[in-house]
């Protein structure tokens, strides 16, 4: 197939070029930074700005198109940069679905990601019809896929993933976690009894890639493990992993004080199951946090042991 990626320059379209270039798959890759981008044999980079979704001649028509635009919202939330991550997701979409309706034979697949916080948190465990939630967060992911509705009508297929944290060794938000419980500064935040939902990234880039195949899957998906845990249990089982202590304690109103509004990524608690994945009987590769941590860290926390006891 073709597909068409945007804003696949970051860690989460790098994990699924990859994957898709090994099946076989043409790959477009619309990005700001170009010049970041390890290019495949099977991609053809592109430039754009973000608000203009102009293409070169296309030996084959795009199949499907992946949105995974947006700047890190892993930086202080001030007016400016609130303004920023929500318009760095908001104009590329419009873009994006405009192009959609415009083009001569449209794709026939469109997945939009969003994130778990569109939810209203105060309910036990959100599925998919659970309502929104008045957080920055949770207006941004509604903004968001609010910009898509005009594919409803069309005949491409849209899919909303919502998407956990995704667990990987290179980038937040596991990896200052790792690399402070690696230095014996494993710490838990807050009171610990908040949830923290989450998903490895092998089975982010398998359940994007079964969304592609799938015709029957359409609408909107958490993209999370079925078994979200405590974060005290988050803590404790990398900090096993790594044969390091989990001794120190942040507070939360020392978290809030060094983050604002941004401590709620850890400190608001975070229940969410894929439910409509589980209906499908999708099965997961690492659905437990002990299997996912073991796989992602384990090599690294070995070698860093073996090296304080030479």
């Amino acid at each position: 197939m073709h597909i068409l990626i945007a804003g696949g320059s970051g860690f989460l379209g790098s994990y699924l070029i990859k994957k898709c270039s090994s099946h076989g798959d043409q790959i477009t890759l619309l990005t700001r930074n170009p010049t970041k981008i390890d290019a495949q044999p099977s991609m053809k980079v592109v430039y754009w700005d973000g608000k203009t979704v102009k293409l070169p001649p296309l030996e084959k028509p795009v199949d499907v198109v992946i949105n995974l635009c947006g700047l890190s919202i892993a930086r202080r939330w001030s007016a400016q940069a609130k303004k920023q991550i929500h318009n760095s997701r908001i104009e590329p979409s419009k873009a994006l679905v405009k192009w959609c309706l415009e083009v001569e034979k449209g794709p026939k697949t469109f997945i939009q990601i969003s994130g778990i916080d569109y939810y209203d948190m105060t309910t036990m465990a959100c599925k998919e019809n659970d309502p929104a939630g008045n957080t920055f967060l949770a207006r941004l992911a509604k903004d968001w896929e609010a910009t898509t509705k005009p594919l409803d009508k069309s005949n491409t297929r849209l899919i909303i993933a919502r998407l956990a944290p995704v667990l990987a060794k290179t980038h937040p938000p596991l990896q200052p976690i790792l690399l402070s419980t690696q230095c014996f500064l494993g710490a838990m935040i807050g009171p610990g009894s908040q949830y923290f939902s989450w998903i490895h990234h092998e089975d982010f880039t398998t359940i994007i890639i079964k969304m592609i195949k799938e015709q029957s899957i359409r609408g909107t998906y958490n993209v999370c493990s079925p078994y979200p845990i405590p974060y005290a249990t988050f803590i404790k089982t990398l900090a096993t992993i790594c044969h390091r202590p989990a001794w120190l304690t942040m507070p939360s109103w020392l978290m809030k004080t060094l983050l604002g509004e941004m401590a709620s990524l850890v400190l608001d608690s975070r229940k969410v199951l894929p439910e409509k994945l589980l209906a499908a009987e999708h099965k997961f590769k690492y659905p437990e946090i002990q299997q996912a941590l073991t796989q992602i860290v384990k090599p690294e926390c070995s070698k860093n042991s073996t090296n304080n006891h030479s």
